[in-house]
């Protein structure tokens, strides 16, 4: 079955959203806690505060490209100043929960109360209301983008089921993310011990470059939606940060490509919807759960 184009404004062949993911360790501490403990392990990721956030600020200002912030609320709380300045170049903060819970395990109040508090304090920081939500860990709950539209929030970056977006059907955007387009696969396996375990490895630098370009390459031939994920603490560092101004440079080269907000790819999605092919993966999970007598 041929699935038709996705329409993009001003008949553009297709969008990027550029997304930073800021949470100072959080992530890592999630899968060892005992990181707390071991400073100089730890120091990678305290780096993205102390350096990279600044470098990344400076970066994306030359590029000429606003993106999109997602940072948990315990982070915003910590590093205020940074938050401020993120929001002051331009850029729109989004949440990631409060403090990296697991919101499969969390009771519904509890999570609303999680997600409330995280959109709180970026609202007093961002000076605006934060649209847009990424999943920090665990699975997606049944329901939960109902939730998310409870606790205001309007679209997710969290689920990875289409190169394009979609819309849920309690009728939150769905901004799909890939594991591929991240900077940490590439970049965090290089202690020793490694961490997380695995075979350590650092790949080339241009190599990682050649691969998002191939993949950008891709993405405008077919008309999708192009999100390259990176973190402060990975991308920033003084010999690395060249591969995201090359890739930016590289896409504003094309004039018929939309840059833009994660936020405004959902704005557009929602005044211009676009229905998804019954096999889509929603709509396979949904039809699924309606066969199976199982309700959100």
């Amino acid at each position: 079955m041929r699935i038709p184009p996705y329409r993009w404004p001003e008949a553009k062949r297709c969008a990027v959203a550029v997304q930073v993911i800021f949470d100072d360790g959080l992530d890592a501490v999630l899968k060892a806690p005992d990181l707390v403990n071991r400073a100089k392990s730890f120091s990678v990721w305290e780096y993205g505060a102390k350096r990279g956030v600044e470098r990344l600020l400076a970066t994306l200002q030359n590029s000429q490209v606003a993106a999109t912030w997602f940072v948990p609320g315990v982070v915003a709380q910590k590093h205020g100043k940074l938050l401020r300045d993120i929001a002051g170049d331009g850029h729109e903060l989004a949440a990631r929960g409060w403090a990296f819970e697991l919101y499969d395990t969390l009771a519904e109040r509890e999570a609303l109360d999680c997600l409330e508090r995280s959109s709180q304090v970026l609202r007093e920081l961002g000076g605006a209301q934060p649209s847009g939500f990424r999943l920090p860990a665990g699975n997606w709950p049944v329901g939960f983008d109902r939730l998310l539209l409870q606790a205001g929030f309007t679209w997710s970056a969290s689920l990875n089921g289409d190169d394009r977006p979609y819309s849920h059907s309690s009728g939150l955007v769905e901004i799909p993310v890939h594991l591929e387009l991240e900077d940490r696969p590439y970049f965090q396996f290089n202690f020793n011990p490694p961490f997380p375990k695995g075979l350590s490895r650092l790949p080339g630098y241009d190599s990682v470059l050649r691969n998002w370009k191939a993949e950008f390459d891709a993405y405008r031939n077919y008309g999708l939606c192009f999100v390259p994920q990176i973190r402060p603490e990975m991308i920033a560092t003084p010999g690395r940060v060249f591969i995201l101004q090359e890739l930016l440079a590289y896409i504003r080269s094309f004039d018929d490509v939309w840059i833009a907000k994660s936020s405004e790819i959902a704005d557009w999605h929602r005044s211009h919807e676009q229905s998804v092919e019954a096999c889509h993966p929603i709509e396979v999970y949904r039809s699924y759960r309606r066969e199976h007598g199982l309700h959100d």
